[in-house]
């Protein structure tokens, strides 16, 4: 288990070419996964690796690490592990404001939460 961090974990930038789009699909499904853009990957001082992801219309990232876990960008500059389901409505739940979402794209974000929620309470 990651040694935990009041202030967050620090990390450095390792690559901006090669999109890793795995741990976004598991986590939000393909579909949400096409509204947003791979934007680099960082390494944190755990040793663990972060993809960034930037959505198209809110503007909002998704920081996810290779094993599914959200982290969010602490006014710090470190990161901070967060639960996945804050995580994505963080990135997406605006996205009707902004550009508005049709009922798939709503229905799309809605499970992602929920999926994301069952697992923060071991699907209970």
């Amino acid at each position: 288990m990651a040694e935990h961090r009041a202030c967050g974990h620090l990390g450095w930038l390792v690559q901006y070419r090669a999109p890793v789009w795995q741990p976004l699909v598991v986590a939000v499904g393909q579909r949400l996964a096409d509204t947003f853009m791979w934007m680099h990957e960082e390494e944190l001082d755990d040793g663990s690796v972060l993809h960034a992801y930037k959505h198209i219309h809110t503007r909002h990232y998704l920081y996810l690490t290779a094993d599914g876990r959200a982290f969010e960008h602490a006014p710090c500059g470190r990161f901070v592990p967060t639960r996945l389901d804050h995580a994505i409505e963080q990135a997406l739940c605006t996205w009707w404001i902004l550009s508005g979402w049709d009922a798939e794209d709503a229905e799309a974000v809605r499970d992602a939460v929920l999926r994301a929620c069952e697992q923060v309470s071991g699907g209970a």
